[in-house]
């Protein structure tokens, strides 16, 4: 089971690794601790946080397939603004931009939507071919009651080191959004996440 995160860390793209089907809940209670709005980048003055704005805020009290995009701001603007700013000098942004800005270009009414339209991008582009699959409500409410505990996060050290976008300034940062590993590692991107220690 996954979660659906807003072009998720890497680290969250490990569960894809040697799978032909992944599944997720949207009848789970929203809360903003699962970062599901949220997606991390380098720039220029350090790792660059970008969040999907919500209608009701962050601490909306409604299942997960309800949580809707607010467009007051054009964060959508801004967004891809910080990632043609800060990746525009990547080995692969080139190749991967033109429809990634067509991503962003779109008004999905729910975060669930837009975080399938990222997942399938970026899945895509690591030529991982997984079905991502919904749990029934029936299914779901059986899961809640089974459900393991959290994983421990993986140490930065089990991160193998690759090239970033201002690592002459910062140093390399572990476990950013999935695309700076794409844009800065291209077609050799899924070869990385097949090296990273997991224990």
């Amino acid at each position: 089971m996954i979660e659906l995160q807003y072009f998720g860390s890497i680290y969250s793209y490990l569960k894809f690794i040697n799978q032909t089907n992944v599944y997720f809940s949207a009848y789970e209670s929203y809360f903003r601790a699962l970062h599901l709005n949220r997606m991390q980048l380098m720039g220029a003055n350090g790792p660059l946080p970008l969040s999907v704005p919500l209608e009701g805020g962050r601490d909306q009290k409604v299942k997960w397939k309800d949580v809707k995009i607010n467009y007051a701001e054009p964060w959508q603007r801004i967004h891809w603004r910080g990632i043609h700013d800060n990746y525009r000098k990547a080995p692969w942004f080139e190749d991967y931009a033109p429809e990634l800005e067509q991503l962003f270009l779109k008004k999905e009414k729910y975060l669930l939507d837009l975080n399938l339209k990222s997942m399938g991008y970026c899945l895509q582009r690591l030529k991982l071919k997984v079905d991502i699959l919904a749990y029934t409500e029936g299914e779901a409410m059986k899961l809640n009651s089974h459900r393991p505990g959290k994983s421990e996060p993986v140490p930065a050290e089990n991160f193998p080191v690759y090239q970033q976008v201002f690592s002459e300034r910062h140093g390399f940062v572990a476990n950013l959004g999935i695309l700076d590993l794409l844009f800065c590692e291209g077609p050799l991107a899924t070869d990385y996440l097949r090296r990273i220690k997991i224990s």
